[in-house]
């Protein structure tokens, strides 16, 4: 009911806006004919002159204004409006011009009358005062139009970014969430301990992912927690837990991230890169600099392993290069190359301070649904 009434006293506010710029223009035009009517010296006769030609140049201006443009203009009919304004021109000009011929002149200035009707000079005239107010109300319809469409033209582009962002995000989970089951399956008949540990740490990953990681952005020592969570869950399936080697540079507090920004580079190396070999096999290196986040994560790969795995397909850093040519356009720097044996993943994206509404979102987090596993530890 309030939203309703919210909307009727927005467009009751929008009419009357409306109106009071159609009278203030009428105003004008009246100042205009007032002007000509005083060089005249015919001031005693401004509502007998008014009242003829007002009415007309109403007609051309709005059978202009509201039925050609939006009836053939706006919808690229070009030849037809073309056609039909020019006929509308010379109806209204010949109008006016029969206006000031038999009821103007014999009471204004009867001389006149002795010219042909259709008097080159007179018509010339007649043409550019009406059309050039034709003109001038148009192009400030057509302006406010185009102000208008631009409007909805920023909202619907934000409303599909939004969305964007929204599925983007949405994909990361189940593919992480994949390659975590698919982790614990092969722990549950080799070390149900770990196995255990498995799942008490994807169910506080879920927890994050479900209602933390829903907002534009998160606090970034939870995203750096998180991150650092995920790589003991990698830690798990692997012979010596320094294969993976994690460092994380400067003080996050009171700095934000998009959610799940760092997680897509991590996975990938853990899919491409060799599980064995000098070790730490993989290197992840998060440095908070004044003005950046820089992230570089490191791994050796096997071109006949990548081949195969390749061939399954996945989202990760192709999603990851849509979220930041969204969120970052032009000032971000992402690169992948391969160094001998090899693969080097760098980022580096602005640093964003946490806002009042950042703030606001980490200390209350949406409600959730509590964990028998987490809550009971």
């Amino acid at each position: 009911m309030t939203t309703a009434l919210t909307n009727i006293g927005t467009w009751t506010r929008q009419r009357w806006i409306t109106i009071g710029l159609h009278l203030l223009f009428w105003v004008v035009l009246n100042m205009f004919y007032y002007q000509m009517i005083r060089l005249e010296g015919w001031e005693e006769y401004y509502w007998f002159y008014t009242g003829w030609l007002l009415p007309v140049d109403l007609s051309a201006v709005y059978v202009t204004a509201y039925f050609l443009v939006p009836r053939f203009l706006l919808r690229k009919q070009y030849k037809t409006f073309t056609a039909v304004f020019l006929g509308s021109i010379v109806f209204f000009v010949l109008l006016e011009r029969a206006v000031y011929y038999y009821i103007l002149y014999p009471v204004l200035y009867p001389p006149y009358t002795e010219r042909p009707f259709f008097f080159f000079s007179a018509l010339l005239s007649i043409f550019m005062g009406m059309y050039s107010f034709v003109f001038l109300f148009v192009g400030i319809r057509l302006f406010r139009t185009w102000i208008k469409d631009q409007k909805r033209q920023t909202e619907l582009e934000r409303q599909s970014l939004s969305s964007e962002l929204a599925l983007l995000r949405s994909q990361v989970n189940p593919h992480f969430l994949f390659n975590t089951l698919n982790n614990i399956d092969s722990l549950v008949f080799i070390d149900q301990e770990k196995a255990s540990d498995s799942i008490v740490r994807l169910s506080d990953i879920m927890r994050y992912m479900l209602y933390e990681a829903n907002t534009d952005y998160v606090p970034l020592d939870r995203e750096i927690h998180y991150l650092k969570s995920m790589i003991e869950l990698l830690r798990l399936r692997l012979k010596d837990p320094k294969f993976i080697s994690c460092t994380v540079e400067g003080n996050p507090h009171g700095k934000v991230i998009p959610p799940m920004i760092l997680v897509p580079f991590v996975e990938n190396a853990y899919k491409h890169g060799r599980k064995s070999g000098p070790i730490p096999g993989i290197t992840i290196e998060f440095v908070i600099r004044p003005e950046t986040y820089d992230l570089r994560v490191c791994n050796f790969f096997d071109e006949t392993t990548n081949a195969k795995k390749d061939q399954v397909g996945g989202i990760g850093l192709t999603n990851v290069r849509r979220r930041l040519e969204l969120l970052y356009p032009n000032q971000h720097q992402f690169e992948v190359r391969k160094e001998g044996e090899q693969f080097i993943a760098w980022l580096s994206i602005p640093v964003r301070n946490a806002s009042r509404t950042d703030a606001v979102e980490a200390e209350n987090p949406p409600a959730y649904i509590p964990s028998p596993i987490t809550d009971s530890l």
